[in-house]
């Protein structure tokens, strides 16, 4: 009887041991306590605590904090500065026009521009230069007294004189340009001293803002 219970017992140990030193060494120490304890020569699936080890937890990478959103670009139409001597609207080609509150004055029948209205492109000049990809036509008008042609001539040059001022006062050359539209396009009646005086004017005309 004793004999058959020992074959029982060695046959549960080999059966429970993963590694080769347990299964062929039945004097081994740590048979009593473990099924598998000899860590130099353990099998797969061994379960004693010095051979297994558990797998390390998977390293996470830390998902990296979204980019800020970028504040909105700024633009000419809602400029302070400008809204301060222009009335801004924006015409059907799209381009933002700013129409001088008080018309930009010239010495008579001349294109050289007073000391008023020189203040007044140099402040519009100052607010523009945080645009530096803008791109400002000057647009000069006249009222109908005197030739057409002569009338188209004089609202060139003055547009020329206001495109002029800008370039000085810091705007890229190769943003500005300049035309003239003499009596057409008038904003008032020309039959009135008053009219006359609101159509002798210079816009400017944004684009690319």
């Amino acid at each position: 009887m004793k004999k058959v219970l020992t074959v029982l017992a060695a046959a549960l140990f080999l059966g429970a041991c993963h590694c080769a030193k347990c299964t062929t060494d039945t004097a081994c120490k740590y048979s009593k306590n473990y099924a598998c304890r000899c860590y130099k020569q353990h099998k797969a699936g061994c379960k004693c605590p010095k051979c297994h080890k558990p797998a390390p937890a998977p390293v996470v990478a830390a998902k990296p904090a979204p980019a800020p959103v970028p504040a909105p670009a700024p633009k000419v139409e809602n400029d302070a500065a400008i809204a301060s001597v222009a009335n801004v609207k924006q015409n059907n080609a799209g381009a933002t026009v700013l129409s001088f509150k008080e018309p930009i004055n010239f010495k008579y029948n001349s294109d050289a521009l007073d000391a008023n209205s020189t203040a007044t492109v140099d402040k519009v000049a100052d607010a523009l230069k945080k645009y530096p990809n803008a791109k400002v036509r000057v647009a000069g008008y006249t009222d109908s007294l005197g030739n057409p042609a002569y009338n188209m001539d004089l609202s060139e040059r003055r547009a020329h004189s206001v495109a002029e001022r800008l370039v000085q006062d810091g705007i890229p050359a190769a943003n500005v340009s300049y035309i003239g539209f003499g009596e057409a396009n008038p904003i008032a009646t020309n039959k009135t001293a008053e009219g006359r005086y609101q159509n002798r004017r210079v816009e400017l005309e944004i684009t690319n803002n």
